[in-house]
């Protein structure tokens, strides 16, 4: 007994001391502290740094091989000639806030020649933002310092048979007052478009709203529309786009209704032909199944232009089936990349709006 445990001893002294004497012939990383918080700092102060001091504690130089960050506002300063043993180094970090107010949150990985791997190092703390100018909020410049917030307005899906609401902001950054009106040429009955505010003061602040009346139209799918600006009397040249998608009205929807409704399953949303001889149609098939409990009912679907046309197979889905798209694309004439698309919608409550496109390099 007493000749197995002294084995025993021995096997373990030989066995640990081999890992003993590689883990004393390393570098040995350790850092004084791993996280720093910069507390409460001011975006417009610019960058704050901090520096993490390390020591090697190994026998062999240490070598730091790479350091990773998760955000490009971080960036790291530190050597890359090998550290001796016994001897301190320093990693300086430093934050970029532009444009980032709120709470952060940074990790840098530091990667050496240290056996136990990497050592993870975090900054912390809160920005707080600088006041925001007109120039932030209303980036884009029309004419005689009117700005506005955007000029490519994707509204969503938007309810059939109602009156919906939507706007978009204007400002003068400018050192006069300007006078906006809107040029409405082209856009059907239903929708309206009109300035809160026909004269804005320098600095002043309003919007353009637009008003989709579908109880005057019977509207599914996708629409897409323009209108100008007019600015001191002038008509601008770049006019705002608006895309809006109709599809019916699920707001009186019980928790009962909305869990036992149809759910279309899309067996894909995209499909490239790569290239192809100019002249050829090209086929593709699209399945749309029935993971609900009520019939899926297909209610329109809208191809982008006349070069895209769809076959369904069924309009009515039930429970657990299947209905095929059939899309045929028309490359008479064309040359070059084509890209073209198709809306679908259906009485799924929780996607009712769904867009499948096909592309193809005509040769």
């Amino acid at each position: 007994m007493k000749r197995c445990i002294f084995g025993m001893i021995v096997f373990l002294f030989l066995g640990s001391g081999r890992s003993f004497s590689e883990e004393l012939k390393s570098a040995r990383m350790v850092f004084e502290h791993t996280v720093y918080d910069f507390g409460q700092i001011k975006e417009t102060a610019g960058d704050v740094s901090h520096t993490f001091r390390f020591t090697n504690r190994g026998n062999l130089p240490l070598v730091i091989q790479s350091v990773g960050v998760s955000c490009g506002c971080t960036y790291p300063e530190f050597s890359k000639e090998p550290l001796l043993p016994g001897r301190s180094g320093e990693m300086k970090i430093t934050f970029d806030p532009t444009n980032r107010p709120g709470r952060f949150e940074k990790v840098i990985s530091v990667s050496s020649n240290d056996p136990r791997g990497s050592i993870r190092l975090t900054i912390t703390g809160e920005v707080e933002g600088r006041p925001r100018t007109i120039q932030d909020d209303y980036p884009y410049s029309v004419s005689s310092g009117l700005r506005i917030a955007d000029r490519s307005l994707v509204l969503g899906t938007l309810p059939r048979g109602k009156i919906t609401v939507r706007s978009v902001g204007i400002a003068n950054g400018g050192k006069s007052a300007v006078k906006v009106g809107i040029d409405t040429a082209g856009l059907p009955a239903w929708l309206s478009v009109r300035a809160v505010k026909t004269t804005l003061a320098p600095g002043e602040r309003s919007e353009i709203r637009l008003t989709f009346d579908a109880s005057r139209a019977d509207l599914w799918g996708k629409y897409r529309h323009r209108f100008g600006l007019i600015v001191n009397g002038e008509r601008q040249p770049d006019p705002v786009e608006l895309t809006s998608i109709f599809a019916e009205d699920f707001s009186s929807l019980s928790r009962t209704e909305l869990k036992g409704a149809p759910r279309a399953d899309y067996s894909s949303f995209f499909y490239h032909f790569s290239d192809q001889p100019q002249g050829k149609p090209l086929t593709r098939q699209f399945q749309i199944s029935n993971g609900g409990e009520r019939d899926l009912i297909i209610r329109h679907i809208g191809p982008t232009s006349s070069r895209i046309r769809v076959k369904a197979d069924r309009t009515v889905i039930r429970a657990g089936e299947t209905a095929t798209l059939t899309v045929t694309l028309d490359t008479k004439g064309m040359t070059g990349r084509l890209s073209e698309g198709l809306t679908v919608i259906t009485n799924d409550p929780s996607r009712p709006a769904r867009e499948i496109r096909v592309l193809a390099t005509i040769e």
